[in-house]
């Protein structure tokens, strides 16, 4: 009985969770819809720790698209040089809107943050 319940547990599990998708191009941001980019790299454990935080926040929050953009990709050189994205730290997250083809930054996460603070800021459209 105990390892049918087991079995149970992890396919619940594996049905309701959710994995944060690395930004390929510019086109899979889609227009007039908000999207959370987290600047990553692959050395940083507060990284794998915030993707962690985003795949709760993405089941939760099934209004945006949640991206991670990692800095040896070709897409963060070009984000970096084309829009006023500023990575002083990793990770370095921002809620953006495409308009008109156009990133438009709404809000800044520097460094790690709690789910909570993240949920409040996407909560009160005040902030943008």
């Amino acid at each position: 009985m105990g390892k049918i319940v087991f079995l149970i547990f992890m396919l619940s599990s594996f049905l309701i969770s959710s994995e944060i998708k690395e930004l390929k191009t510019f086109d899979d941001i889609k227009e007039d819809k908000k999207t959370f980019l987290m600047f990553s790299t692959d050395y940083c454990p507060w990284c794998a720790k915030q993707k962690r935080v985003l795949e709760e926040i993405d089941i939760i929050r099934d209004d945006l698209y949640m991206f991670y953009v990692n800095d040896s990709s070709d897409i963060f050189k070009k984000l970096l040089k084309k829009y006023s994205f500023s990575i002083k730290y990793f990770p370095t997250s921002y809620v953006i809107e495409k308009s008109d083809g156009e990133l438009i930054i709404l809000y800044e996460f520097q460094g790690y943050q709690k789910k909570e603070n993240i949920l409040k800021v996407l909560n009160d459209e005040d902030s943008f």
